[in-house]
């Protein structure tokens, strides 16, 4: 700047000779050749916070920890950042502290922090809810530049398959952010995200996380998003987001306030019942004007129990096909929920013509089972009794073993003394046929 007004000064003045001229055209050359460059940028600086720790476990499941699972990502995604050009990046905690939520904000004031990414993995008090959302400031730049964080981070998850919630707000009933790490990190003037992964107590989420591996991979998501969102670069990961366009946001002028009521539209109509092989084909209408449908759920009891959460598919109107269970007379009604979990009861439909129960066996075959069973029973306690009749003779022969010998006696006694009978006859026998032969001579 200061050689600039000293040749608008030579030119006001008249002073501009030719050998000024000469030293301006040279002048300008060495700029074309070597041009001054621009100071490098301040450090970008991260602080990553994992949830919970110390006595306070957070969720439980299915032997599962949250502040254990909380921490195996932060470490991976430390790790993973550093290896950017560019950025500081610190943990709140890399043990297991119990630090309050007012002193994990102060640290990331502490250090400057541009952005805090708080860690965490959810439940639901009914285990039906599943997917990955993040929660932010719903007040000026924290809400701007945490919304398109956040989005960078879903679009992340949605390489891997977990359900895009999406990116929320929440309020307490004064007004405020209803979570602390947020709140006391926009009172200190650090947006901060609160980045909840899956859920633990859902079957839909359990193959994300159910691994060390796993887990780490959320934490190296967790790097790629925040670099993205930077728009850092790493010669040793060899990768360069310097381009990456993140989602621009308005800067809200007003507090963002939270969908709270439900879906605005919520209808059903019957498409087709093929009673013979118990089918019904439904056609779902359901939108919501604020902030969009996220599940829908269905009953064939009017509203008495509902099937499991379904993701709402990428259209305001669909079909689905439900199976009809033997013996009942189908009474359609729907849940079309929102993105903030909140629902709307569809109309009802009752679908008549369906058999009220299964078509029965002929009576001799359910008869024979019946009967076989009774066969069986009889034989099984002939079977006992023979056993018990069995052993109590050899009981008996035990205890009387006198007995059985003078039997033995008596028998053979019997024997021989027949034997001895006949003898006596045959001898007789031939005895008279001498005689008789003795008288014809």
């Amino acid at each position: 700047m200061r050689v600039a007004s000293y040749i608008f000064s030579l030119m006001k003045n008249g002073r501009f000779r030719r050998r000024n001229w000469l030293f301006f055209l040279v002048l300008s050359f060495s700029f074309c050749l070597f041009p001054i460059t621009a100071s490098a940028a301040e450090e970008v600086v991260v602080v990553i916070d994992p949830g919970h720790g110390g006595e306070n476990l957070g969720a439980e499941y299915a032997g599962y920890t949250e502040k254990e699972i909380n921490m195996i990502v932060a470490n991976a995604m430390y790790d993973e950042l550093s290896k950017y050009d560019g950025v500081t990046v610190y943990l709140t905690q890399n043990g297991d502290a119990e630090l309050s939520l007012a002193e994990r904000a102060e640290f990331a004031a502490s250090v400057n922090a541009d952005l805090m990414i708080a860690l965490h993995f959810n439940m639901s008090e009914q285990h039906t809810l599943f997917g990955s959302e993040v929660w932010i400031s719903a007040f000026g730049e924290d809400y701007q530049e945490g919304y398109a964080f956040g989005e960078a981070v879903l679009a992340q998850f949605d390489t891997i398959g977990t359900y895009h919630k999406g990116v929320k707000v929440r309020l307490n009933d004064n007004g405020e952010d209803y979570y602390g790490v947020i709140r006391e990190s926009h009172a200190r003037g650090v947006t901060t995200a609160l980045v909840e992964h899956c859920y633990l107590d859902h079957e839909n989420d359990t193959d994300f996380y159910n691994t060390t591996e796993k887990l780490e991979r959320f934490g190296r998501l967790d790097a790629t998003a925040t670099a993205q969102y930077f728009g850092l670069s790493s010669q040793t990961l060899g990768v360069d987001y310097s381009d990456y366009e993140k989602v621009q946001v308005e800067l809200p002028t007003s507090v963002v306030k939270p969908d709270d009521t439900p879906p605005d539209i919520s209808y059903i109509e019957l498409v087709e019942a093929d009673k013979e092989n118990r089918t019904l084909t439904i056609r779902l209408s359901a939108e919501d004007y604020d902030s969009g449908m996220l599940y829908y759920s269905y009953s064939l009891d009017g509203g008495e129990t509902f099937s499991t959460l379904r993701k709402w598919p990428e259209a305001d109107t669909f079909q689905f096909t439900v199976e009809v269970p033997n013996g009942i007379t189908p009474h359609i009604v729907v849940n079309a929920y929102n993105k903030y979990d909140i629902l709307a009861e569809s109309n009802d439909i009752i679908v008549e013509g369906f058999p009220l129960v299964s078509q029965a066996e002929p009576e001799t075959e359910t008869a024979q089972p019946e009967t076989s069973l009774e066969v069986i029973a009889e034989a099984q306690n002939n079977v006992a009794n023979t056993l018990e009749d069995v052993s109590e003779s050899s009981t008996k022969e035990n205890k009387e073993p006198d007995r059985s010998f003078m039997t033995f006696l008596t028998i053979s006694g019997i024997c021989i003394g027949s034997l001895f009978v006949l003898l006596m006859i045959g001898y007789s026998y031939l005895h008279s046929r001498k005689k008789k032969r003795r008288r014809k001579f």
